[in-house]
C-alpha cells in the first residue's frame, strides 16, 4: 500500500511539473489591433473603427506599423451621413483606415531624422500603396499630406502599441481610389 501511495504521489508530482512547464511555454494571448489606444484615449474612435473593420489580420501581417490616427473630435464633427455610410460599408471603411497606416515602426525621432535627411520633407507609403508626404512647416509643425492633397497636422506623438506606434493627427485622410 505504501508503494502504491508513493507511485501515485510521484505520478501526480510529475504531471504537475510537466503541466507547469507546458503552460510556461505557451505563447501570450494575441493583442487586439491598436491595443495601445485605450477606451479613454483621444484616439479611441479610430481604434474602434479599425476593430469593427476586422483589420486585426491586416495589421498582424504588417509585422510593425505606424498609424496616423485622427482625433475623436474629427469623427464627432463628421456629418452623421458620412460616418454612417463608412461604418455601413466595411470595404470602404477599411480603405479609409488603411490610408492612415504605414508598414514599419516610425517613432517621432525616426520621423525627425528622415525629415533632416530630406531637408524638411519626406515620404511614406501607406498600405494602399499611396504616398504620404510629411513636411516641417515654417512654424516647425509637422504636416502630413495624402495623395489627394488632404492635410493633417500632428497633435500627438509616440503612443506605443505592442506592434507599432501611433501618432495623433487633426484630420481624416482620404484614399486615392
Amino acid at each position: 500500500m505504501k508503494k502504491l501511495l508513493f507511485i501515485l504521489m510521484l505520478t501526480v508530482s510529475s504531471v504537475t511539473v510537466l503541466t507547469s512547464r507546458v503552460l510556461a511555454q505557451a505563447p501570450p494571448p494575441a493583442s487586439t489591433a491598436l491595443s495601445g489606444i485605450g477606451d479613454e484615449s483621444t484616439y479611441y474612435k479610430f481604434a474602434s473603427l479599425v476593430r469593427s473593420a476586422n483589420m486585426d489580420a491586416t495589421l498582424a501581417a504588417l509585422g510593425t506599423y505606424t498609424v496616423f490616427a485622427p482625433h475623436n473630435i474629427i469623427f464627432r464633427n463628421m456629418s452623421p451621413g458620412k460616418l454612417d455610410s463608412l461604418t455601413n460599408d466595411p470595404a470602404k471603411l477599411a480603405l479609409v483606415l488603411k490610408a492612415h497606416i504605414v508598414k514599419g515602426k516610425f517613432a517621432k525621432a525616426d520621423i525627425i531624422k528622415k525629415l533632416g535627411l530630406g531637408k524638411g520633407k519626406t515620404t511614406f507609403t501607406n498600405i494602399l500603396g499611396e504616398k504620404l508626404t510629411l513636411a516641417r512647416t515654417k512654424d516647425n509643425q509637422l504636416l502630413l499630406t495624402d495623395a489627394k492633397g488632404n492635410q493633417a497636422y500632428f497633435l500627438n506623438y509616440d503612443i506605443m502599441d505592442p506592434h507599432g506606434v501611433i501618432h495623433g493627427i487633426d484630420n481624416v485622410l482620404d484614399y486615392g481610389k
